[in-house]
């Protein structure tokens, strides 16, 4: 009996850290498609904030990045965490996203997340 409890935490554990790693990498697919569609349109951000205050924030931030990207997403690297950022977060945050170019820190944002295929939503940004 002590090993099948055993064996099904072995397995709970595994497919915990499973589901986590498929968002994880859902989050990183959405910033980087995020991105340039903010350039093109800033006014897609308005639908993907939690609250209409982050609108110009996020807005601003990613234009901002025009300046130093070349527009290719193969030199946008985006580095997804579980959880809030304990600098600029309250804990509401299921995910925080970094994002770099050409390896200067660039973004980070905030992002609620449930799971794959669900709505990503932004809840905090700021520039290193």
């Amino acid at each position: 009996m002590p090993v099948l409890i055993i064996l099904a935490a072995i397995c709970v554990s595994w497919w915990s850290a499973r589901t986590a790693s498929a968002v994880e990498q859902y989050v990183r697919d959405e910033v980087i498609e995020l991105i340039p569609m903010v350039l093109d349109n800033p006014d897609i951000v308005e639908r993907m904030v939690v609250n209409p205050a982050l609108y110009t924030p996020v807005s601003n931030s990613i234009v901002a990045m025009s300046s130093v990207w070349s527009g290719n997403k193969k030199d946008l690297s985006v580095r997804v965490t579980s959880g809030d950022d304990p600098r600029y977060g309250d804990g509401s945050a299921t995910h925080v996203a970094l994002v770099d170019i050409n390896g200067i820190p660039v973004l980070g944002l905030r992002v609620l997340c449930h799971g794959t295929g669900e709505p990503m939503l932004i809840a905090g940004v700021w520039t290193p």
